[in-house]
């Protein structure tokens, strides 16, 4: 079996080859051209026996007719047969016949004596002598001429002669020896002489068909030689240099995909592939993991362009580099591997680098590596980072793993205030997942009506009467409980889910206050808008569609924006707020005080309440200059002809000194904490008619 594979292997090789092929064909092609031609001549040449064998028959026949007519009529059976054998001896007459009247053989140029042989019986000629009309039976071997034989008038018997076509059998054996002996002649001199020249006129081919399989293989190193002329060595060059082209493009896809193009550093792909090497398919191996991420960079392109910012990622990467190096060096003797992950996120691995100290002490020379600004033609950029840093296998056994771990300890440094590095540990990893849980829970809070409206009273420092309300956000998570604003407010404008949020918290409040209007409590509601919610171009239209829903008295809503986001884009916010603005609709400025507005924004914008940041008014008993800045806003409200509102109200003695300086309301703790609805209602009920002892409030 191993033989005949072989002999296989090698026929189907030899086969393989073009030149063996087309040989091989145009044998063919001339042995199916000397066959076609063998049956055409012996189509020709039979066609012509067969003609002239019948001509031949009936002009033997109607020989015998003229000559023995009398003798047939007259049944001279000597004299027939002297006329049939003398007809008989003529070229290719296998037998003359002559019939009676009825149909019978009485003569026969094969016999010597017939007698009255009634078997001898022919029904052809019968219908010969009744239509008085020849008949021609052709078989393969010969061809019987029956011609009617009348005398007197009348019809008296019938000849048949039949001719032997042994000259067409003859005439299709020569044919057919010269055919085979022309194919014989084909084969042994033409099929040479035609391999020879297909050879020559095909010569090269073979050696581009092995380059091909190889390239096909992935082995693009093959040279291949031009060796042949015309168009097969125009195919050889052009094969040649398309190696060449696909061999250099492979390179370079290699390149691109493994290699930033801005910063020249490995890419994520290849961080990926080197990570796995050094952490997940080295169980042993121990390291860190720093992940750098550049601050506000994205201010640095938006001021300065696309091309600074990817030069100064570039100078950034060598940095890094160049600080890493100096340190391991010291250290270590392991190999460290930098790369730039996405956008402005670098990441460095360091094998065998796992003592906190070191580790403190190599990201404490990254931060200071930043302190010096980075020269770009001109400009002295400064740009600082938050770095996370996880070790491994302490933090993660998989390079997935640890990038997680660092990638929380990174997002740790950010919420810390940026520029600074973080550690990961497990504190870390318990607030991810608490992260991950309320960002989850967000998703299906509005439609599991977890999130609730309170009301935290507004009070007029004149009357001591509550005017109205604050609507503030409060969510209770069935596992984590009642989840602060603080955590989960930025964490949904983050994920996009504040613009719903907000509404519905516009929705609600106006419907609540508009069931105090029907009990006769003519209260104001105030609610915050998110900075998120100004981002949105449909901010203004669908806000005016949620007013006009309500059928509130609009003069009684009050919407605050922080003073944050009005620094941010003040012609974006007064596009926004000025449609609401003219149906009637009041504007506070909420957390006074901490955005560093400028008294020309406030003097030209349509605000009418300044609310003065809670953090002013609870330090305002220990620390003059809290005070002094209190009463700084006050009277510029006062100037501008604002209203004022102080938030966290808290002790009599901020209650007195608020006053005294004339701030217009207060809400804080002295009075109530926000509470629900059904608490707040029942307090502005309690108390419609006097003013609110903050005594009996707090007991």
């Amino acid at each position: 079996m191993t033989i005949i594979k072989a002999m296989r292997r090698r026929i189907e090789g030899a086969l393989g080859r073009v030149f063996v092929r087309s040989t091989i064909y145009v044998i063919l092609l001339l042995m199916t051209f000397s066959a076609l031609n063998g049956f055409i001549n012996y189509r020709h040449a039979a066609q012509d026996i067969e003609e002239r064998l019948l001509a031949a028959a009936q002009r033997h026949a109607a020989v015998a007719v003229a000559l023995g007519a009398e003798a047939i009529a007259e049944r001279d059976v000597a004299v027939v047969e002297k006329v049939l054998n003398a007809v008989s001896k003529e070229d290719h007459v296998i037998s003359v016949q002559a019939f009676d009247d009825a149909g019978l053989v009485f003569a026969d140029s094969d016999l010597s004596q017939i007698g009255s042989d009634i078997d001898y019986f022919d029904w052809d000629v019968l219908g010969v002598m009744s239509r008085q009309e020849p008949l021609l039976k052709d078989k393969p071997t010969s061809i019987t001429h029956i011609l009617p034989v009348s005398y007197g008038g009348k019809v008296m018997g019938a000849v048949s002669i039949t001719m032997s076509k042994a000259e067409i059998a003859q005439t299709k054996a020569e044919i057919v020896s010269k055919a085979i002996f022309l194919t014989v002649v084909f084969f042994l001199v033409f099929g040479p002489i035609a391999a020879i020249l297909i050879f020559k006129s095909t010569n090269g081919i073979s050696k581009v068909t092995d380059a091909a399989n190889e390239a096909a293989q992935g082995f693009l190193d093959t040279k291949l030689q031009v060796t042949a002329t015309g168009e097969i060595g125009e195919l050889q060059s052009a094969f040649q240099q398309m190696a060449i082209n696909l061999r250099n493009n492979m390179r370079r896809i290699e390149y691109l995909a493994n290699i930033d193009e801005v910063t020249r550093l490995p890419n994520r792909l290849k961080f990926g592939n080197v990570a796995t090497q050094m952490i997940d398919l080295s169980p042993k191996a121990a390291g860190a993991m720093f992940l750098i991420d550049l601050d506000r960079f994205k201010a640095i392109n938006d001021s300065h362009g696309h091309d600074v910012g990817d030069r100064l990622l570039l100078l950034v990467g060598e940095r890094i580099e160049a600080i890493v190096r100096s340190f391991t060096g010291i250290h270590l003797e392991g190999k460290q591997f930098l790369s730039r992950l996405a956008g402005d996120e670098f990441v460095v691995i360091v094998p065998g680098f796992s003592d906190p100290e070191k580790v403190q002490e190599l990201s404490d020379l990254l931060l200071e590596g930043f302190v010096t600004p980075f020269a770009i033609d001109n400009l002295k950029l400064s740009v600082r980072a938050s770095i996370g840093v996880s070790i491994y296998p302490v933090d993660g056994r998989t390079s997935d793993e640890v990038l997680r771990c660092a990638d929380m300890a990174m997002f740790s440094a950010k919420q810390a205030g940026r520029d600074t590095c973080v550690i990961f540990n497990e504190d870390i990893r318990n607030k991810a997942v608490e992260r991950q849980k309320i960002e989850l829970g967000l998703r299906t809070a509005l439609e599991n009506n977890e999130l609730k409206v309170f009301y935290q009273p507004k009070v007029d420092f004149a009357t001591g009467q509550i005017i109205g309300s604050e609507a503030l956000l409060r969510w209770q998570h069935p596992e984590l409980g009642n989840v602060p604003p603080w955590k989960f407010i930025p964490l949904a404008e983050e994920c996009g889910f504040m613009t719903s949020i907000g509404e519905f918290v516009l929705r609600q409040s106006l419907e609540d206050m508009k069931e105090m209007r029907g009990e006769g409590h003519d209260l104001s509601i105030a609610v915050n808008v998110a900075p998120v919610q100004f981002q949105s171009a449909y901010f203004t239209d669908r806000t005016l569609g949620i007013l006009g829903e309500s059928q509130f008295p609009l003069e009684r809503l009050e919407l605050e924006i922080t003073e944050s986001s009005i620094m941010d884009d003040p012609k974006r916010v007064m596009d926004q707020i000025k449609p609401i603005k003219e149906e009637g609709v009041r504007f506070a400025i909420d957390d006074f005080g901490t955005g560093y507005s400028s008294l020309n924004t406030l003097a030209t914008m349509p605000f009418d309440t300044l609310k003065i940041d809670r953090s002013f008014v609870m330090n305002m008993a220990d620390c003059e200059d809290r005070r002094a800045i209190v009463q700084l806003i006050l009277m510029m409200a006062q100037q501008l002809r604002m209203n004022t509102v102080a938030e966290g109200v808290e002790t009599d003695l901020q209650f007195d000194h608020l006053k005294a300086w004339g701030t217009t309301y207060a809400q804080g703790y002295l009075w109530s904490p926000p509470i629900d609805f059904a608490a707040f209602k029942a307090m502005v009920r309690e108390r419609a008619s006097g003013a609110i002892d903050p005594e009996k409030i707090r007991a």
